[in-house]
């Protein structure tokens, strides 16, 4: 039986937060969190995605290998209301914090070892005391160590078929943490956000390059409670993405979001659009004080692309730490045909590939991505993208190909179609910018064999359409071409 947190009193960390907690006791401290809450006000930023809306995370990709989201099984616990602790006591759901959880390995953060976890249920877990902290606060900070997948406002509370699930496991190398469909407080599920993180000692494969962290996002549709200066899930205190040693001096942030959109500036900049987050993985490692470039890919991790094609493919490295400036390479030795046409070395380096592989190549290769940075000892990371080189299919379109997919016009300056075979209907069809920023994303209707998208939004200059399905992505060129 888990051990249950004994009554002691608010968590340092807590104790940092401008905002006070109310004393022990259920109906006061609801009272008093309610009394947080701004008057309902029209939405700050009203609009929700429709691919994010209403269905499980890792819709596109559950049923693949490639996926990073681990669908929860029976061998998972379910965290609930009756498991949860919080300042009102057992049972309460909002704001609770399980655990400690035994680890049966030792996770290192920042040179530091542990093999005890709190799982909060404000998407984060902690180490060393439990956090149930319900307004984020940007990092670095004094308090408990905190690895924070996504530290915002869950409420529990909320109606609704599939939503509030939050689950975990322990394996011999690994704690997995799932929370599925999450509302927000005051008990709302208009907009849910699937999130989940992996712990490791380094050497579990659900974590590859020798990393001990893993952040996989589903769709993301709401940054802000209601008691945060949140309104219809946006603005007020934004959520934070990241890990802190909780020193004050020790820590790595991912971003801060507090609207709806897939804007992102930088991991230490303004606050960020959260739809950015959505279908997107990180993998670092935090074993030592210096933290490893930070590889951020965009739904599967495996390319499918048709001999005698082309495709574009972007990944995006983060520095581990700020004020770092990192230099990334990538190699795919299996196709003669493949070129890095855009690397530039920063604090966040995009790179953009272009493979052509030729029939000779048919069968399955490997991107291999390599990341160092300026720290005084240097660290580096790795990450691998699969490429699935598939043979040439005949008399598919006369436009620019992907793995069997067209665009027409291309370039164009403001309504593309993209079309594919009877029976090959992608899940989710995605613009994406050099950046890796997904630009549109669109789900294309049953029964289909092209769709439209409209580009004239879109600043000058090349894109990559992404097509994802249920074994793999494929991708083609678009030139957004100057206005006439």
């Amino acid at each position: 039986m888990m051990k249950r947190v004994p009554v002691f009193g608010i968590s340092l960390l807590a104790a940092v937060i401008a905002v006070a907690q109310a004393p022990v006791g259920n109906e006061d401290y609801q009272a008093w969190k309610q009394a947080q809450a701004l008057p309902v006000t029209a939405p700050v930023h009203p609009q929700v995605h429709p691919e994010h809306q209403g269905h499980p995370p890792g819709t596109f990709r559950d049923d693949d290998d490639c996926a990073c989201w681990i669908t929860p099984d029976p061998t998972y616990t379910t965290i609930n209301n009756d498991s949860a602790w919080n300042a009102s006591g057992w049972g309460n759901g909002d704001d609770g914090s399980f655990g400690p959880v035994t680890l049966p390995f030792s996770f290192m953060l920042y040179g530091q070892a542990y093999d005890q976890v709190y799982i909060n249920i404000n998407g984060n877990i902690s180490f060393g005391n439990y956090v149930y902290t319900f307004t984020a606060s940007g990092f670095p900070m004094t308090g408990p160590a905190m690895i924070a997948p996504f530290w915002g406002d869950v409420d529990l509370r909320g109606n609704g078929t599939g939503t509030n699930i939050v689950q975990y496991k322990v394996t011999p190398t690994a704690l997995f943490v799932n929370w599925t469909n999450v509302g927000y407080y005051s008990q709302h599920t208009d907009k849910t956000n699937s999130f989940q993180v992996i712990i490791s000692d380094g050497t579990d494969p659900a974590i590859p390059g020798g990393n001990n962290v893993s952040f996989c996002f589903g769709g993301m549709q709401w940054t802000t409670g209601d008691a945060s200066g949140g309104s219809s899930g946006f603005g007020g205190a934004p959520a934070t993405v990241g890990a802190n040693m909780g020193d004050g001096l020790n820590y790595l942030q991912l971003g801060r979001f507090d609207h709806d959109s897939t804007d992102w500036d930088g991991p230490y900049d303004a606050a960020d659009g959260v739809a950015w987050l959505s279908d997107r993985h990180f993998s670092f490692s935090t074993a030592s004080e210096d933290i490893s470039p930070i590889f951020t890919s965009i739904g599967c991790d495996t390319l499918e692309i048709e001999a005698g094609t082309s495709m574009d493919y972007p990944m995006m490295i983060i520095a581990g730490g700020p004020g770092q400036v990192i230099t990334g390479t990538s190699q795919c030795s299996g196709i003669a045909n493949y070129v890095e046409t855009v690397n530039t070395p920063g604090p966040v380096v995009d790179i953009l590939s272009t493979l052509a592989p030729t029939a000779s190549e048919v069968g399955l290769h490997t991107i291999n991505y390599t990341a160092v940075n300026d720290a005084l000892p240097q660290v580096s990371s790795t990450y691998i993208i699969y490429v699935k080189v598939l043979p040439s299919t005949a008399g598919v379109g006369e436009a620019v190909q992907g793995d069997k997919l067209s665009l027409r016009p291309n370039p164009a300056t403001d309504k593309v179609s993209l079309s594919w075979p009877e029976g090959k209907r992608p899940a989710l069809v995605q613009v994406i910018a050099v950046d890796g920023s997904v630009m549109l994303s669109q789900i294309p209707s049953p029964g289909k064999v092209q769709m439209e998208l409209n580009v004239e939004q879109l600043a000058t200059g090349l894109y990559t359409v992404r097509a994802i399905g249920n074994t793999g992505a494929s991708t083609i060129k678009l030139v957004r071409a100057a206005d006439r």
